[in-house]
């Protein structure tokens, strides 16, 4: 059985230092064709923008979060699930006043699809 658990003093910069992130299962780990990570922003802090071949899905841990994808802006809370299709460019944004903690999924997509 393997467990690993949520710990803010174990995230580390991610994404170019815009945001703190720390691993979780995924790739060959696992032997898992997708790969996960919790995301961690205090108030203010945005990622990078960024454009990959992965399709995401986020989930809202903690907090509320701004989620631009392309031109789309939306407002996420506690419990919200977001996909995020390959290609897509797209950022978060912690508003505040709280911390964000965020759980990512991604993956390369289905030939065809994204």
């Amino acid at each position: 059985m393997q467990i690993l658990t949520l710990d803010k003093s174990q995230m580390r910069p991610a994404h170019g230092g815009t945001i703190l992130a720390q691993g979780g299962f995924g790739g060959e780990e696992i032997a898992a064709p997708f790969g996960t990570a919790w995301g961690y922003l205090q108030p203010g802090m945005r990622q990078e923008p960024e454009s990959v071949v992965h399709s995401k899905l986020y989930f809202i841990v903690e907090g509320e979060a701004e989620m631009t994808i392309e031109d789309e802006i939306a407002t996420l809370q506690q419990g919200d699930l977001l996909h995020i299709p390959a290609h897509s460019m797209h950022s978060i944004k912690n508003p505040g006043p709280g911390d964000l903690i965020t759980f990512a999924i991604w993956w390369n997509p289905v030939e065809g699809t994204s």
